[in-house]
């Protein structure tokens, strides 16, 4: 398990990085970074974090928890990551989303926790607000378990991704 833990935050670290170079570089025909966002949910750039779910059939099968990003108001991101019924419906239900960010512009970081299954039965949000400032903004993205279900979910890849703050 610690073997498990130790890769899990080497890789969560080299995925960020590479997210820095990219965020830095941006390509010539795509938006620098990412996305703008505005006051509806986009899919901001990213690679989802991948996980593993169990069907009521006890058939596993992947787990793609991507995020969606708003502004509900200049320098402040609203984060989501819903999934679809099916997932809802299966081991992964109890799963949460850790979502860590980055302005690259001013440093300003931080931790947001959201859960993709709005029947589930956890204090956590199913959205939340943050200050991340106005910038390029670097995001990377994990399966977590729950209080009431620690290995949902899981074994999990972290994913990473990038947008535009107004």
């Amino acid at each position: 398990m610690r073997f498990a833990k130790r890769l899990s935050v080497v890789l969560g670290s080299a995925l960020a990085a590479a997210a820095l170079t990219i965020a830095g570089a941006p390509a010539a025909s795509a938006a620098p970074g990412g996305p703008t966002l505005t006051s509806a949910p986009v899919s901001v750039y990213q690679i989802p974090a991948i996980g593993v779910q169990i069907s009521g059939l006890v058939v596993p099968g992947p787990l793609l928890l991507s995020v969606n990003a708003w502004s509900p108001s200049p320098g402040h991101t609203a984060f989501s990551a819903p999934a679809s019924r099916e997932t809802c419906s299966s081991s992964a239900a109890g799963s949460l989303v850790r979502v860590n960010y980055v302005n690259v512009g001013t440093g300003i970081g931080g931790t947001a926790t959201v859960k993709p299954c709005p029947y589930f039965l956890d204090p956590t949000p199913t959205y939340t607000s943050v200050y991340t400032g106005s910038g390029p903004i670097v995001i990377t993205v994990s399966i977590i378990g729950s209080w009431a279900y620690p290995n949902a979910g899981q074994p999990s890849l972290p994913g990473l991704g990038g947008f535009i703050a107004p």
